[in-house]
């Protein structure tokens, strides 16, 4: 197992010291818990945290300053177990290794007060400072970290606060991403190698100089709804922050500092049933200001209205999310005002709308694809499909002939429809509902016997109606 851990080790030292490259001051705060102990991918956390760290230690530019907190690693049940291990000051790589090897897991997870023992540290500091900590839990003891850093940098303390949550079970987070945000940083989940891998690739890229804020808020019928909101730059692909809302006022709306510009928006509601998606694109950020944006994930509708040659006429009509099979709602429209337009009652998304008009030969099919619902919002569709009537008789003579008729597409000889006219007049001549175009049609006779084939080519016209006799 050990091997399989080895390339986590190493991006997650240099996907740090490449956030931490451009900053002169960095003091870590490390979870030194008993549950440090648990397994992650089959190592200890404690073990993989500190061979991580050593080896970040290790990377660091000369010219750093640098400093280690730990908290919970001296005694069982106290929360007061907080110890500055290394002040911030010029980088002494032996000793910080060492210090870091002296750690014994033990204790509580005093995040609060552990934050406010580094912020005490750093009061007389007039550059800037970035705070990394790292914790595979939750708050056990008092106090409210989050708020503790929203004061600190509303008195004008330099710091810029990041959070790893190290193989955190918990599947309410907003405690620890209130401290990112409230700190200016980045909330880095690591449940598993890859995801880790993942989540600091985005810290290699250079710190954002954020000028502006865009404020997301997201809600189902008034309610706070958990949410993961991906941001982009407006024309490109990959996103340039993210974080989740979670449905606690601290963390929703999720605050994004940004440098001012054009950009559009993904909000993925992953606690409601189908994880529904909205988009919002043409996002402009002002210099200095905050763009606030609420993002309803209340039902919305959609209606879609079918004719035929301009009267309603009977259709399947189906959604699907864009890029899927599995259809979310489907009804028919009939030829009844009652119930065309069809009307859908759905969950916000990005959905692909599929019209079938089933009074016509072939069945043929529209979509409207990629149509973003947002919600409390409505979507309209129509189509009217185009269609002529085609009737075909078999006859000897003044007798009706018992046939089979077929009828292909002139141009691409694809089969378009068939049928049997029997001897009987209600059968004989036998109608279709074809689109509008130039066919070819098959008589094949078989009561009388040995009568043959007859083969026609027939318009058909848009609205219109014409007759043809395979005459034996």
């Amino acid at each position: 197992m050990k091997k399989s851990i080895q390339p986590f080790l190493v991006l997650f030292a240099i996907a740090f010291t490449s956030l931490l490259t451009a900053q002169n001051n960095i003091i870590f705060i490390l979870d030194g818990s008993g549950s440090m102990w648990q397994k992650l991918d089959g190592e200890f956390k404690i073990a993989v945290a500190k061979t991580v760290m050593k080896d970040l230690v290790e990377r660091l530019p000369d010219s750093t300053r640098a400093g280690l907190v730990a908290y919970g690693h001296n005694r069982k049940s106290d929360c007061s177990d907080i110890e500055t291990l290394a002040a911030l000051s010029p980088l002494d790589k032996a000793a910080l290794s060492k210090n870091l090897d002296d750690i014994n897991p033990t204790g509580m997870t005093p995040i609060a007060r552990s934050i406010q023992h580094t912020l005490d540290l750093l009061k007389n500091e007039s550059e800037e400072v970035v705070i990394v900590l790292v914790s595979d839990g939750l708050e056990t003891c008092d106090g409210d970290a989050c708020d503790l850093v929203r004061q600190a940098k509303a008195q004008g303390t330099k710091i810029t606060v990041h959070v790893v949550g190290f193989g955190i079970e918990e599947k309410d987070l907003s405690a620890l991403e209130c401290i990112a945000q409230a700190g200016n940083g980045q909330y880095l989940p690591a449940n598993n190698a890859g995801e880790l891998t993942e989540a600091l690739q985005k810290t290699v890229e250079p710190p954002l100089a954020g000028d502006s804020f865009l404020s997301v808020k997201v809600t189902l019928k008034g309610e706070l709804v958990d949410a993961a909101v991906k941001v982009f730059p407006e024309g490109e692909t990959k996103e340039i922050t993210a974080g989740r809302t979670y449905s606690a006022s601290t963390t929703n709306p999720r605050l994004f500092m940004l440098p001012s510009g054009a950009y559009k928006m993904e909000v993925h509601a992953i606690t409601l049933d189908g994880n529904p998606i909205q988009k919002m694109t043409e996002l402009t950020l002002i210099p200095g200001d905050t763009l606030t944006k609420e993002v309803d994930f209340t039902n919305g509708t959609v209606k879609v209205k079918v004719t035929r040659n301009g009267d309603l006429s009977d259709a399947t009509v189906k959604i699907f999310k864009t890029g899927e099979r599995k259809e979310v709602a489907a009804h028919r429209s009939y030829k009844h005002d009652k119930s065309n337009p069809v009307t859908f009652d759905v969950l916000p998304g990005l959905y692909d709308v599929e019209i079938k008009g089933i009074e016509i030969a072939g069945d043929p099919v529209v979509r409207f694809e990629n149509q973003m619902l947002n919600g409390g919002d409505a979507l309209s569709f129509e189509h009217n499909f185009l269609s002529g009537e085609l009737k075909i008789g078999a006859k000897k003579g003044a007798d009706l002939v018992d046939a089979v008729v077929t009828i292909h597409h002139k141009d691409s000889g694809k089969e378009a429809d068939r049928g049997r006219t029997y001897m009987h007049d209600k059968s004989n001549p036998k109608a279709f509902t074809l689109e509008p175009g130039t066919y070819k049609v098959e008589v094949k006779a078989i009561k009388p016997q040995g009568l043959g084939a007859k083969t026609m080519e027939v318009n058909v016209a848009q609205g219109g109606s014409v007759e043809v006799w395979g005459e034996f």
